[in-house]
């Protein structure tokens, strides 16, 4: 309540109680503040700062030297193994090799066909004597060529036959299988617009100019009509990839913003959503909705018994409630809350990250020693645990000191709820520490949604989900989509459909791996 100088009331603890009021009002709002400047860094951050959320960890360490001890704030301790090994004995940092501006001199890939051509000098006549000069060897210098593209009509001639007695008896022999029922278009065509669209990034209007640059008109309405029967066909080998994925043993999921239209509406674009299904076998799964709620996951997970690692969206809260399922939590994501609360308490930052410091480096361990699952979990019970430990102490001292409302606290709380879910990489050498592979699944939808905006329709987000389903899986066992959506397209309409299995992917690299020209990337 506002009070002018003339309304201020004579007695002293009325004074005292409205000046308790105006100090509890000053600490409010300075709260707020404090919150809203904290929303404001991290908002710039990530429009105008680096995206990467890499720390040097000898600058958090200088916040635990001995100078800095008395001002250390009491919840917070110096994780116990923070000086055990002098700095000259600590291991190396392992650092990525950049690019250099030469790569060098790499020699062209055996497998391409080579064009000789053969430069004779132009006089074959020695200088001295005039004598006819022999051929002595050769010097061959190799260059890189490439022929475009190029489209061919496929003609296929059905010869008739007749009887010179019976002159009603004539033969005619079926067409071999086609792709669409009048449709000028082969499974290669269609294999090459989607991955054109859905791997390399290019919007239909984009492949139509490129394709009449080469002679072809091909209409954008055309190929987008090419597109949808062609994820038809493909729609039940990404089923029985779901199928296959609801066995697996753990599950990494995500989701990401997806804009599409609504035929016939106010043609503004609408938010829907495509979310990321990771099996452990590599196969990657995507799945259109039109929003966020848990009805998505709920329905795309259900039956699903294993692990399930998710960021801690409440979406996925009924299908990591169902008996059965072990939500795993992602330690990328708690870690990101303390190094965003970094300039609020530095200390209790800086103690927290230099634990789950500690826990990324004994993964990596793991991996450069390629430890198999049994190893990798009993390196995890031996070093995490310790380490884990000494985290959950630190967590419940800033709980228990720090302002619920301040970026420390709420980092800290983040951790905390999931707890259980956070330490349960632990149990099983198979699970991650972190949701980052579900995340980078991602890329390719968010590079893609930058050249074509948006899906045409619903059905249209349905349709790039069965695209990105297959071609990302290709992609992680690096065989070509181009040739892989080639050979399925031409052989799905007469194949059983209780083999279907051996159309994902996975079946069909395992149907030709026994054969040395297996396509790859």
């Amino acid at each position: 309540m506002m009070h002018d100088r003339e309304s201020l009331p004579q007695d002293v603890g009325k004074l005292q109680g409205l000046v308790g009021e105006l100090l509890d009002h000053i600490q409010s709002l300075q709260s707020e503040n404090q919150q809203l400047k904290h929303q404001l860094a991290i908002a710039l951050q990530l429009n105008y700062g680096r995206r990467s959320e890499k720390l040097n960890p000898a600058q958090l360490r200088l916040l635990f030297t001995q100078e800095d001890a008395a001002t250390t704030p009491p919840p917070v301790i110096a994780p116990k193994y923070l000086h055990d090994a002098p700095d000259a004995e600590e291991p190396p940092v392992r650092k990525k090799r950049r690019g250099t501006a030469h790569p060098g001199r790499v020699a062209l890939p055996e497998q391409l066909p080579r064009e000789r051509i053969e430069i004779h000098p132009e006089q074959r006549h020695c200088p001295g004597c005039q004598g006819e000069l022999k051929r002595l060897g050769e010097e061959i210098t190799e260059e890189l060529g490439r022929v475009p593209a190029r489209f061919f009509v496929r003609q296929y001639v059905r010869v008739k036959y007749a009887c010179p007695r019976c002159q009603d008896q004539i033969l005619r022999p079926e067409l071999p299988p086609r792709l669409f029922d009048k449709a000028k278009a082969g499974g290669d065509v269609v294999a090459e617009i989607a991955v054109a669209k859905y791997a390399d990034h290019l919007p239909l209007h984009r492949q139509a100019g490129i394709y009449r640059r080469e002679g072809v008109a091909l209409d954008k309405a055309t190929m987008c009509d090419w597109l949808a029967r062609g994820a038809e066909l493909l729609a039940p080998i990404v089923q029985e990839m779901q199928r296959q994925l609801l066995r697996s043993p753990v599950v990494q999921s995500d989701d990401t913003p997806l804009q599409y239209l609504e035929p016939g509406g106010d043609r503004a674009a609408k938010r829907g959503y495509l979310w990321t299904y990771l099996s452990y076998e590599g196969d990657v799964l995507y799945d259109f909705t039109t929003s966020r709620a848990r009805a998505g996951p709920s329905r795309f997970l259900g039956g699903y018994q294993g692990y399930l690692q998710v960021d801690g969206y409440a979406g996925y809260n009924e299908v990591v409630s169902t008996a059965g399922v072990a939500p795993v939590a992602c330690w990328a994501h708690a870690r990101r809350k303390f190094v965003e609360a970094r300039d609020s308490d530095p200390h209790a930052a800086a103690a927290a990250l230099l634990v789950i410091r500690a826990l990324y480096e004994i993964e990596a361990r793991a991996k450069d020693a390629n430890l198999d699952v049994t190893a990798i979990a009993a390196l995890r019970q031996q070093e995490a645990t310790p380490a884990l430990a000494d985290l959950a102490g630190l967590l419940q001292a800033i709980v228990a000191h720090e302002l619920p409302q301040s970026p420390i606290a709420k980092a800290a709380a983040y951790a905390w709820e999931r707890w259980p879910a956070l330490c349960r990489y632990c149990e099983d050498g198979r699970l991650a520490i972190d949701n980052n592979a579900a995340e980078r699944a991602m890329r390719r939808v968010a590079v893609g949604r930058k050249n074509w905006l948006f899906a045409g329709s619903e059905a249209g987000g349905h349709r790039a989900a069965i695209y990105y389903s297959l071609i990302e899986t290709c992609s992680r066992h690096r065989i070509d989509p181009r040739v892989y959506l080639t050979d399925v397209l031409e052989r799905i309409s007469t194949h059983p459909q209780r083999r279907i299995a051996e159309l994902t992917p996975r079946g069909w690299l395992a149907a030709r791996s026994a054969t040395a020209d297996t396509p790859s990337i």
